[in-house]
């Protein structure tokens, strides 16, 4: 369906404005996100912050968070995958209960479009509906992919990346600059303690507050 097109109509008093009922609060967690995140390019960030909002702006009825548990158990029946069927990962998902609406909500907020799909990244984005803060998701990641709650930097890493890729507050140096602290401690498994311990991580996270 194109776009409907603006009305241009001139406004000449109170009476011909009619707001919607969400608007305020459309705007106020918009502009709450643009003061706590001090984008450099706003038009950018706006587009990718409305785009998403409209993703996930789905029926709220059927979207029912997974626990940690199920995304545990989905983990356990695809490790070692770098790629899988996107209908065999749903169908992993949905018997170990995570809701079939919930998954499709994951597949359009990562615009996971192809046939096929590397079963971590999904995986990442389904354990941000698990907690409500940074640290706890990240917390979460040791969890669910590693063992005794345990994963090398490397390992870390990537999922961190996954994590992150859409989230404007998190810059590429600072990024750069959590790797090579990794890379320092390669070798050592890791677990949430020693990472929350690293100082290119604190500035991550200071940054997203």
């Amino acid at each position: 369906m194109p776009p409907a097109a603006m009305d241009l109509e001139p406004i000449y008093c109170a009476e011909q404005i009619s707001v919607p009922p969400d608007l305020a609060d459309i705007l106020k967690a918009y502009t709450k996100e643009v003061v706590r995140r001090q984008p450099e390019d706003m038009l950018e960030f706006s587009a990718i912050y409305f785009a998403n909002l409209a993703n996930v702006s789905g029926p709220a009825e059927d979207t029912v968070p997974p626990s940690v548990s199920q995304l545990k158990a989905v983990f356990a029946a695809v490790k070692g995958q770098t790629e899988m069927a996107a209908e065999e990962f749903v169908g992993v998902c949905v018997g170990a209960g995570v809701s079939q609406a919930t998954i499709e909500q994951t597949f359009r907020l990562g615009e996971f479009a192809g046939d096929t799909v590397n079963p971590k990244e999904p995986l990442v984005l389904l354990l941000t509906m698990t907690d409500a803060s940074f640290l706890g998701i990240v917390t979460s990641l040791f969890e669910v992919f590693g063992e005794e709650d345990t994963l090398s930097g490397a390992e870390f890493l990537g999922l961190f990346k996954y994590l992150t890729a859409k989230d404007t507050s998190v810059r590429a140096e600072s990024v750069a600059a959590l790797e090579a602290e990794l890379d320092a401690l390669a070798g050592k498994k890791l677990g949430f303690h020693e990472v929350n311990d690293l100082a290119a991580f604190h500035e991550i996270v200071d940054a997203g507050m």
